[in-house]
């Protein structure tokens, strides 16, 4: 918790340091960016957390790549292996920073992100007065960007104070955290309206399907394998064999927590119920923590499987029969596969108290029983594989959330308004 605290004061510490950088930014990049030329093909594709090859970013430039040949769609990526891994594959990634990764940010016309960090080390500013489009990465009933700085938890509370709160906010148009896109993506009405207008600044929030969350099903040949490059091979090999086996498969993911603290607060003789429950029930249980997740990892058992934490995972949605969780956005795309979900929070959990404000009563975000041990947990197994008690109440969220929009037009619904 104190490492998680002290990473949260450094940041707020390196703000104002990097403001002072941006003042020189502002004089200099920017009647650069506005002056040069763009090509009206031209697509940057921002991965998240320092490049990643995850998530919408992923799915779209993957998808984008494949059905719009003429258009020019390039990753950018602070991770040299996630660009040697494209460009392997025959499709165009520029590490950052480099000489060609800027020119292509002053020469572009469109850049798509799904994350907010995107700006940082000067993006922003050589990205400036290009089409831009925030995909976001994930919706449940959390607040984020502008409504989180007003509710912020825990160690820093302090910082959602009305005098603090306005300099953040200053500074973060100074550097560009704070902007006006052209578009933001949303999922239905009910997003739009109570979640990305209060939190974000944009010329239009357009209602479309989540590029993640057709799984990359309509991908084929090397994007289709692209897709499936970065994936925990290990699990994925053995998913077949399992399926043969008529095993349950069920995918445990915990939300990220920015006080660092422990995931669902699982015990080595949580793992050992587990691990004797999948024995007799036939089940394989893969946990996966969040990318940015520091957690130690867990130590594994038999029928125990920590997934790569910066692996993908999106692809191995359909072969999971049930899904456990406690506060992340993941159920929300879960919901697509129809399948059961279940909550798991232990009764001591200070996930709202140290972390994030929830925006909404969690409980009707929630389809699905709610564990506070994990003898209640594989009792909820047992009760809900096989007699899947809560499918309506997932329908109905699923329409609250994604508005009966097919998933697999995201790509082009977006592409046909930035055209």
């Amino acid at each position: 918790m104190f490492d998680a605290k002290l990473k949260q004061l450094t940041s707020y510490m390196k703000l104002p340091i990097y403001a002072l950088i941006c003042i020189f930014a502002w004089i200099f990049i920017v009647p650069i960016a506005l002056l040069l030329p763009r090509k009206k093909n031209w697509v940057a594709v921002i991965g998240r957390q320092e490049g990643k090859f995850l998530d919408n970013a992923k799915y779209f430039f993957l998808q984008a790549s494949q059905d719009y040949p003429n258009k020019r769609f390039v990753f950018i990526s602070e991770d040299k292996a996630v660009v040697a891994l494209i460009n392997s594959y025959g499709l165009e990634a520029l590490p950052y920073p480099s000489f060609k990764s800027i020119i292509f940010l002053l020469r572009c016309r469109i850049f798509v992100v799904d994350e907010a960090a995107w700006f940082s080390k000067l993006r922003f500013f050589f990205l400036y007065g290009v089409t831009s489009v925030q995909l976001w990465h994930g919706i449940w009933c959390k607040y984020i960007e502008l409504s989180k700085w007003q509710h912020e938890q825990g160690n820093v509370s302090w910082s959602s104070a009305k005098f603090l709160l306005k300099l953040r906010l200053f500074l973060y148009r100074l550097t560009g955290r704070r902007m006006t896109y052209d578009v933001v993506v949303a999922t239905s009405e009910f997003y739009k309206k109570e979640v990305f207008q209060p939190a974000f600044l944009s010329k239009r929030f357009l209602i479309t399907g989540y590029p993640r969350n057709n799984f990359g099903l309509n991908l084929t040949g090397k994007y289709k394998d692209l897709a499936w490059s970065n994936i925990d091979t290990d699990i994925s090999q053995k998913l077949t064999d399992w399926k043969s086996k008529n095993k349950t498969l069920v995918l445990i993911a915990p939300t990220f927590r920015d006080s660092g603290t422990m995931p669902m607060q699982i015990t080595s003789q949580d793992l050992l119920l587990l691990n004797e429950f999948a024995v007799e029930n036939n089940y394989e249980f893969i946990f996966k923590l969040h990318p940015s997740d520091t957690s130690k990892d867990f130590l594994k058992s038999k029928h125990f499987h920590i997934y790569q934490r910066n692996a993908d995972i999106y692809p191995l949605f359909p072969y999971f029969d049930a899904l456990i969780s406690d506060y992340s956005s993941i159920t929300m795309d879960f919901l697509h596969c129809d399948k059961p979900i279940l909550f798991f929070i232990p009764e001591n959990d200070t996930y709202i108290e140290r972390d994030r404000q929830l925006q909404f009563d969690p409980k009707t975000m929630m389809p699905g029983l709610i564990s506070k041990n994990v003898n209640e947990l594989i009792s909820g197994l047992l009760a809900e594989i096989g007699e899947d008690n809560f499918k309506d109440d997932r329908q109905r969220l699923k329409q609250k959330a994604f508005d009966k929009v097919t998933q697999n037009k995201a790509v082009n619904d977006i592409i046909r308004v930035i055209n």
